[in-house]
């Protein structure tokens, strides 16, 4: 049986959370979703409010394709989505991450729960402009072994389980807001078109002082 995209996101955010909070050193961390009905209410208004010297991650979460658990992992980028995250990522690497669960069957989950971080991998964002990794299409499938993220070069992929703190930077709360605004404009036209794409699997962690 195939592993959901909502499964993965929920057990593996679970862990990362943990991790911030014990071995990252940031016990006062929690996760945030950024299309929940509140944050429609709410707007930017509540990173604007967040001390100045909070931080922000952002991790889209992707889920791998196929029927398998072999690699090369296989998962979808979408240029409209990349875009958005690679404009904040540039300005503050260390901060922005897609994370690539490599567990495509539920089989492979049961048996590695509760530490998925085992064969879990972050591709930081910074590094892969959006042109050159989309050319002029809107989407790319990325193939992933480990440590190897191919798309269009070839990128290098974290293992969560050796993420240290100082491989972190974050995003101070101000300049998350503003970036925030644009995003919540842009998903806003997307989802008009019907193609909520733009704003699934995001989660942003905020790292309290």
């Amino acid at each position: 049986m195939k592993v959901s995209e909502k499964s993965l996101e929920l057990n593996v955010g679970a862990e990362v959370l943990n991790l911030m909070r014990n071995r990252w050193g940031m016990p006062k961390a929690y996760l945030r979703g950024l299309t929940q009905r509140e944050e429609r209410q709410e707007g930017v208004d509540f990173f604007a409010q967040l001390n100045t010297a909070t931080r922000i991650f952002a991790f889209q979460f992707k889920a791998p394709r196929g029927r398998l658990d072999a690699a090369p992992y296989r998962y979808t980028l979408l240029r409209d989505q990349h875009a958005t995250l690679f404009t904040l990522a540039q300005g503050f690497p260390g901060s922005v991450y897609y994370v690539l669960p490599f567990y495509v069957t539920a089989a492979k989950l049961q048996r590695d729960v509760p530490t998925l971080m085992q064969d879990t991998w972050l591709l930081p964002i910074d590094q892969m402009p959006t042109l050159q990794v989309f050319g002029s299409i809107q989407s790319k499938v990325v193939r992933c072994w480990p440590g190897v993220a191919a798309v269009n070069p070839e990128y290098r992929l974290l293992p969560l389980r050796e993420v240290s703190a100082t491989t972190l930077v974050g995003v101070p709360a101000r300049q998350f807001a503003e970036w925030y605004i644009h995003y919540r404009e842009f998903w806003a036209t997307v989802e008009r078109r019907r193609s909520p794409w733009i704003a699934r699997g995001l989660r942003v962690a905020v790292v309290l002082s």
